[in-house]
């Protein structure tokens, strides 16, 4: 019987890494053979020991510059539609795009586990937003803000532009001119700590 991968192995395309009854394959970088999971490319074994994931891993996976499903993403909101609000990428998986040309949507159903009435209770356009990737459409890509580490980072007054202060759990107040605004918040609100890097 062949040997198993170990964690931190370095594999080649095509080697033999375990069975299905042993590991769960990952899609992205093994396929199973008559039971058997095969490395599609080669890299350094990640083995997940809580979930039994096998997958590989690369200096390529760490430092790529595209977009995959499960990403974290920082963008502004350019606009609101009726049901959704679009954002502009600047960051993927903590790290800085210049220039980024990628574009995700957030309907109104993935903004919170809450029930949204109106985009703009959750979010205004030039809003900072951390969002997750859950599915890709062509060149746009599906985000969601449900969750306690996603929403808005980062917010400005609509009437003066200062930057807002939380004062409740989806509440802000203006600390210039006194305007109160809700938004679907980050639980880090005005204490991101963000390791934005190149």
């Amino acid at each position: 019987m062949k040997e198993s991968a170990k964690n931190k192995e370095i594999v080649l395309t095509g080697q033999y890494l375990g069975v299905v009854e042993e590991f769960l394959p990952d899609k992205q970088s093994t396929y199973v053979k008559d039971g058997q999971i095969i490395a599609s490319k080669t890299g350094i074994i990640n083995i997940d020991t809580n979930k039994r994931l096998i997958e590989v891993r690369n200096h390529q996976e760490e430092n790529r510059k595209t977009v995959k499903i499960g990403d974290r993403v920082i963008g502004t909101a350019l606009f609101l539609r009726q049901y959704s609000v679009g954002l502009n990428f600047h960051t993927i998986n903590e790290k800085i795009h210049f220039n980024s040309s990628y574009f995700g949507n957030i309907h109104v159903s993935q903004i919170s586990k809450k029930y949204i009435e109106r985009i703009s209770d959750a979010f205004q356009t030039t809003d900072i937003i951390r969002a997750k990737v859950i599915e890709q459409n062509y060149n746009e890509y599906k985000l969601s803000t449900s969750g306690r580490n996603f929403g808005v980072i980062h917010a400005d007054c609509l009437i003066c532009g200062t930057h807002l202060k939380k004062i409740g759990q989806d509440r802000l107040r203006c600390p210039r001119c006194g305007n109160l605004e809700s938004r679907k918040l980050a639980d880090d609100y005005g204490n991101v700590t963000e390791n934005l890097r190149y």
